[in-house]
């Protein structure tokens, strides 16, 4: 069975950029651009992995994984901003981050955090 990814960004641009990267390393890609439209599909069909942009409009990163956390739904995340160092010296207030890219990312790193995360999490 394929793996599913969720791309949370408010810019389609990167949105698809990352579906078209992912759907080539073989993954089923769903979007969202907010927090409350990507918690709705989670309900509906959990991915094996978020990639959530920090800055969102109507709910947020932050609003979106505490809300999964309250309802005890664990989805290993991997955060996009491009304020590094704010969320970096906040980690701990996020247990289901396991990434951080920096905004602009190089597309190849981002491809093997993917890759790397989806076979620690089988």
């Amino acid at each position: 069975m394929k793996k599913t990814v969720m791309v949370v960004d408010d810019q389609p641009g990167i949105r698809m950029l990352l579906e078209e990267v992912l759907k080539r390393e073989g993954y089923e890609i769903t979007t969202a651009s907010n927090g409350k439209e990507a918690l709705d599909k989670i309900i509906e069909k959990k991915p094996d992995l978020l990639m959530v942009d920090y800055r969102l409009p109507i709910m947020d990163a932050k609003g979106l994984l505490n809300t999964l956390q309250e309802r005890e739904i664990y989805i290993p995340a991997i955060l996009m901003s491009g304020l590094i160092e704010e969320i970096e010296s906040r980690r701990d207030e996020f247990p289901m981050v396991e990434e951080v890219f920096a905004k602009p990312f190089n597309i190849d790193d981002a491809r093997l955090h993917v890759n790397r995360i989806l076979q620690q999490n089988r």
